[in-house]
């Protein structure tokens, strides 16, 4: 009788729960190594605020402190887990100075161009300073006080996408994102003169989880809308990766210095940024940026909680090949969109010498 009693006091029973928090807490980190959407339940756990995993640990923490306070350590082990890399928590040193070679600022921005107030959007432009700007929902956009902002800049404009530089622009396209027979948006390529360097500059608007998204709200008063609900993430998932496979294929035959950058509507450890990093692309934020740089999520809620303003996706991107040193990267306000801006310092590599013929 003894044994049987010992064998589930409270503090075993902590440890055990403990134990299958952190094992939850792997298999979401394994997960978002490989690229969550090939399972329907991480998929859908990219859209959704990764503070939640914290909930069991705050429990376990308190649990801990009134029964177990010298074993206290391990749930807040787990929250550290939690607010790292389960968050993308990311803390990078500051750059060494550079000087002498061209420096670039950059900035994307789903602005949602007509559905808010648009001095908040040229107070983020005058406040950020951009010299290359890449804008995604900005049908009309060149219309109003954003005509009077670009008039001295080089600009192509077509449909949604908007690319104002600093820089001369040649060679404006919009080209398909998904291979012939398929429908699937377009996004826009052209090319930018820096000095003596031509760069190559990609405006990208992915496919939108919406709409698979908002299947699973109403499969929660209708329960039997699930199996479609998970069915629409699959397609919806699939399209996505299939449109940054066209862009993969388009990335693999430039020959100079790259930036891809626009509303990308997944996270860093998606596989649409994975298939992009292999073709040679990283990450501004994730090479230079601090804290979470969270872009969307702080309007989902304007409605119901008018006071709550907080982001927690980052699923807006500049991207940048071997071309590029990444200087710095920071997010801006949420004030002019749903979304907020993504403003990096980019330094233009000196190209390498030739090699000697053998």
């Amino acid at each position: 009788m003894t044994r049987s009693a010992n064998r589930f006091t409270p503090s075993k029973v902590l440890l055990w729960s403990t134990g299958l928090y952190a094992i939850l807490l792997v298999a979401l980190s394994v997960l978002n190594r490989v690229g969550a959407e090939v399972f329907w339940l991480g998929a859908l756990n990219f859209y959704l605020p990764q503070i939640m995993w914290a909930a069991p640990g705050v429990v376990l923490a308190l649990l801990y402190f009134r029964l177990d306070r010298r074993r206290i350590w391990l749930p807040l082990l787990c929250l550290l887990w939690v607010l790292g890399p389960i968050m993308d928590f990311r803390w990078s040193p500051p750059a060494t100075p550079d000087s002498g070679r061209p420096a670039l600022r950059v900035m994307t921005w789903n602005i949602k161009y007509g559905y808010y107030d648009l001095a908040p959007l040229v107070m983020e432009l005058e406040r950020g300073k951009p010299d290359l700007v890449l804008f995604q929902d900005a049908v009309g956009a060149l219309r109003g006080p954003l005509a009077d902002y670009f008039k001295n800049w080089q600009v192509v404009s077509s449909g949604q996408y908007l690319i104002a530089s600093r820089y001369p622009l040649t060679e404006a396209k919009v080209l398909p994102l998904s291979p012939a027979g398929h429908t699937g948006g377009s996004f826009m390529r052209c090319r930018m003169r820096v000095g003596a360097a031509q760069v190559s500059v990609y405006n990208v608007h992915l496919k939108t989880p919406r709409w698979s998204l908002n299947e699973f709200r109403a499969a929660r008063k209708r329960p039997w809308r699930l199996l479609q609900a998970v069915q629409y993430l699959h397609h919806n998932v699939a399209q996505r990766l299939l449109q940054a496979s066209t862009l993969q294929g388009h990335l693999s035959r430039e020959r100079g210095a790259v930036i891809l950058a626009g509303d990308l509507n997944a996270p860093e450890s998606s596989r649409v940024l994975i298939t992009l990093k292999d073709a040679g692309l990283r990450d501004a934020f994730s090479e230079r940026g601090r804290g979470y740089g969270y872009t969307y999520g702080h309007l989902l809620l304007k409605y119901r909680l008018p006071w709550f303003r907080v982001s927690w996706m980052r699923i807006d991107h500049i991207m940048v090949n071997a071309g590029f040193e990444t200087r710095s990267c920071r997010t801006g306000s949420g004030e002019a969109s749903d979304h907020r801006p993504v403003i990096a310092d980019l330094v233009l590599k000196a190209p390498s010498p030739p090699q000697p013929s053998p």
